[in-house]
């Protein structure tokens, strides 16, 4: 098994972030001491241009999978070797978009051709996608065989992953997509995360700050007393 591991590091990582790659990497050499595991984590590059650098190499090492993993994303220890049991061309955690108002990080098309984020219930459990972010995600290199670079392009209405995605089930109309509910991922928003498991509290968090239209076009006065009414509700 060969393996390219891309990392998209600008300049650093988080501390919380580089504990646990270390310990996903060693874990997998523990384990797998027969596997070729490259990595490659460019600094000050694009994310498009540093995905398709992790792809040609990956090719021209003969790999069998490459391997996202954003910066600031939590992994959990054993996420690739599950990953490569699913054997489909691009299989995802189940990741969360890090703002407000926290929507999943893979999509489906509409009745209009348009992709929309797709909920799920929290839990284990395949879900057929026709699009996902590479936050955490593992691609079958055969598939970008058959595919014609650029593989990664970053646009005005489009982010890199999801132009690979569209592309490859343009070229490859059976190109199977998944995301793996049972691989959460954390992704970092500050000092905090966001998860599956947390996400429900930080909703009801978010939506007594961000009020309906209505709500925002309160007096001053009302303002004031919203504003002691939140206050009341936060002391002890």
């Amino acid at each position: 098994m060969k393996i390219l591991i891309g990392i998209n590091c600008l300049t650093s990582v988080e501390q919380i972030a580089y504990a646990n790659h270390l310990q996903l990497f060693y874990n997998l050499g523990k384990r797998h001491p027969d596997w070729t595991v490259l990595i490659n984590t460019p600094r000050r590059m694009s994310i498009d241009r540093m995905r398709n650098a992790s792809a040609k190499i990956a090719l021209e090492f003969e790999c069998d999978y490459l391997m996202f993993i954003d910066d600031d994303v939590i992994v959990p220890i054993g996420c690739i070797e599950q990953m490569i049991e699913r054997d489909v061309d691009i299989v995802a955690g189940w990741t969360i978009i890090r703002g407000w108002p926290f929507d999943n990080m893979f999509f489906k098309l509409d009745e209009s051709k348009n992709l929309r984020n797709y909920e799920v219930e929290r839990g284990p459990g395949i879900v057929d996608v026709d699009a996902v972010g590479f936050s955490c995600a593992l691609i079958k290199c055969s598939l970008l065989k058959k595919i014609r670079p650029p593989y990664f392009v970053t646009g005005p209405y489009n982010t890199e992953d999801i132009y690979f995605c569209v592309k490859a089930k343009d070229t490859v109309p059976d190109c199977s997509i998944i995301v793996d509910c049972g691989i959460e991922t954390a992704h970092i928003m500050g000092p905090e995360v966001i998860a599956p498991w947390n996400r429900e509290e930080y909703t009801k968090y978010y939506k007594a700050q961000y009020r309906n239209e209505e709500e925002k076009q309160t007096t001053k006065g009302d303002r004031n007393e919203l504003y002691k009414e939140m206050v009341h509700n936060v002391l002890p």
